[in-house]
């Protein structure tokens, strides 16, 4: 598994040095658009890392994976179905 990642790891590194030196612009401006494009993708991943953990409460409720809470009131087993 380890050397999995090493050869997808090299195999990146190869590939964006090739795509770097065979750039269709030149030297300043590929490194002008790469730091900008790195800087934005920093500050997403730092608005990322600035979120409040969620609530396990709250996230049963929004569909997390937290244990059912018995519900207040009702039957059990009742019909979803009501007839008026």
């Amino acid at each position: 598994m380890l050397a999995v990642a090493r050869a997808s790891l090299r195999f990146f590194v190869i590939g964006f040095v090739v795509g770097t030196l065979f750039a269709p612009r030149s030297g300043v401006e590929t490194r002008k658009m790469l730091g900008e494009k790195l800087t934005i993708m920093a500050n997403q991943i730092l608005e990322i890392a600035a979120l409040p953990p969620i609530e396990p409460k709250r996230a049963g409720q929004n569909g997390g994976d937290a244990p059912n809470a018995r519900r207040a009131g009702g039957t059990r087993g009742s019909n979803a179905r009501t007839t008026s």
